[in-house]
């Protein structure tokens, strides 16, 4: 009797596990695997490695600086002769750097002139020491630039010394950038950088003039770490795939380099739209899955130390089958059924923001865990079972953004600790999801606040839809907010502006609700297809705010 019972009790166990297992995987294979349990990314020891640590950048770079360092040695270099060479890395040529000793130790200023007012550039360095490496950043393209050290002593007596700099014309395939509006007392601090999909990575200032650029390839990536040191996504001469992950410095010196092994991948852009810098030091990388068809739905973590991949995560564990077995829309070719094109990270309670261009979503997930927290898009062609992730609007009138690129957090803006907001590039395309008569006719920045207790949404400032056409892009886009003046500033990278010609407009903007233009630059000299268009736009100050100790291999 006792044995029936318990082959009863555990034939009733198993019943309940295999209900339970049909609750959580439902019709759509893995379309309700996120509810109840978290996704987790998985941990290293089950990651494919496709990351790994590369000296070659920072094994050549020390002969360049054994070269610089005998340069040094062998003149007669001091404070009223020092040394000074243009783009000593030989990738950013609108740097230099100035070597000399002052007889007492002092601390260090350094201005580069404008050709305008308020165009000078200038950076100090408050360590007394008689040894001084000093970066100079701001050089105008082709021409005598007039530089300015200042060197102070511990008794506060000062000492001068101007030179000239003089600096080779911009490479003859650079992009055109004609000023249409700069209000400089009203601007955010810092110069204009512009990303491309492919080629220069460069500054302007509020004149429109060139101050800096790397010669280096670039697609996409181009950030500042927590240390003040680059995040720059590049290639190697003759490669054709972005692969490579530099961790550099204005002036090009190499810190750490991290290659991705994805040699027999026919996509160009292995790290293909975006990367950041996690809380732990690690970076988070959007790529391709190598053990499938499918591209762009893919992320993983790597060590910084090791250049190891420690996690990995594709958007297929957490969609239903039907999402990308049956895509049939932009690229579908190409099995691109999510086109992940942002990560942003949201310290406040370690989730991230990601979207996706080919799903018309924004979503907000844990991080490592996985568990989806909300996902803003149009509530067509979604199962059932992810109603509870969908917010709902709350006005008969709201849009859902379409074809979204670049959203990040903003801070508290209402007063009101049970709501957040946010500011993504809705380039208003609908790929997948949504019926909007309103696609296509324009882009926009747009700023959302969320409950997500309530699960709600609703629009509270846009900019874009007034400009119509004219600052329309149905790929690529920026949006960022602001916090010293309030300013947000869009890039609209991919204009139809007749023919094969195309143009970017980067636009600052305040955040009133008739947005006054504080900024504008028009980007041209690109065609069609050519992937030279603005990515992306970021407003920083060109020296790193952090400190920096500049040396050449000493």
């Amino acid at each position: 009797m006792r044995q029936t019972l318990a082959i009863f009790v555990i034939l009733a166990i198993m019943l309940v596990a295999f209900l339970v297992v049909i609750e959580f995987t439902g019709d759509n294979g893995n379309a309700d695997r996120v509810n109840g349990t978290a996704v987790s990314f998985k941990p290293d020891g089950e990651v494919e490695q496709l990351s790994s640590y590369d000296t070659r950048r920072m094994d050549k770079q020390k002969g360049l600086e054994k070269q610089l360092q005998k340069a040094y040695k062998e003149g007669n270099h001091s404070f009223d002769n020092p040394f000074v060479k243009v783009d000593p890395y030989k990738v950013a040529p609108l740097t230099a750097v100035a070597k000399f000793e002052t007889d007492k130790p002092a601390k260090i200023s350094v201005t580069v002139e404008g050709k305008n007012e308020k165009g000078d550039i200038q950076r100090s360095y408050e360590d007394l020491k008689t040894e001084h490496t000093v970066p100079i950043l701001g050089l105008y393209p082709d021409y005598d630039n007039t530089v300015t050290i200042e060197a102070t002593n511990e008794a506060g007596e000062t000492r001068t010394q101007s030179f000239t700099v003089k600096t080779g014309a911009l490479p003859d395939d650079f992009l055109t950038n004609d000023l249409v509006t700069s209000k400089p007392s009203k601007m955010e601090d810092g110069l204009t950088f512009v990303l491309p999909s492919s080629r220069y990575v460069y500054a302007v200032d509020d004149k429109g003039d060139v101050r800096w650029y790397s010669s280096l390839w670039n697609s996409h990536i181009f950030k500042r770490f927590d240390n003040g040191h680059l995040m720059y996504i590049t290639k190697e001469k003759g490669q054709n795939k972005y692969n490579e992950i530099l961790e550099m410095d204005m002036l090009g010196k190499v810190y750490n380099a991290y290659t991705l092994q994805m040699e027999e991948h026919p996509r160009t852009n292995v790290v293909h739209h975006d990367a950041i810098e996690l809380p732990n030091g690690n970076l988070l990388a959007t790529v391709h899955d190598l053990e499938s068809d499918y591209v762009q739905d893919e992320m993983i973590e790597i060590d910084r130390e090791t250049g190891e991949t420690v996690r990995n995560f594709s958007f297929r564990d957490i969609f239903p089958d039907s999402f990308y077995e049956n895509y049939d829309e932009a690229q579908a070719d190409k099995n691109d059924w999510f086109h992940q094109n942002a990560i942003w990270y949201v310290n406040e309670d370690d989730s991230i923001l990601v979207s996706s261009r080919h799903q018309d979503l924004v979503m907000k997930m844990s991080y490592p865990e996985g568990t989806i927290d909300w996902i803003l898009a149009d509530h067509e062609e979604w199962p059932e079972s992810y109603d509870k992730y969908l917010l709902e609007p709350q006005s008969d009138d709201f849009k859902f953004p379409a074809g979204p690129h670049a959203p990040m957090t903003m801070p508290d803006m209402d007063n009101d600790m049970s709501t957040n907001d946010y500011i993504l590039f809705d380039n208003n395309i609908v790929i997948t999801r949504g019926d909007d008569p309103l696609s296509e006719q324009f882009s926009q920045a747009v700023q959302y606040r969320i409950n997500p207790d309530k699960m709600t949404v609703k629009e509270v400032w846009a900019y874009g839809e007034e400009r119509g056409k004219d600052l329309y892009s149905n790929i690529v886009g920026d949006a960022n907010y602001y916090p010293d003046t309030g300013n947000r500033m869009l890039t609209s990278g991919y204009i139809d502006v007749g023919g094969d010609k195309r143009n970017s407009r980067v636009v600052e903007v305040s955040g009133d609700k008739q947005a006054e233009v504080i900024y504008e630059l028009v980007i041209s000299g690109f065609e069609q297809k050519s992937h030279r268009q603005a990515y992306r736009a970021l407003r920083l100050p060109l020296y790193p705010e952090q400190e920096w100790n500049v040396t050449m291999g000493e």
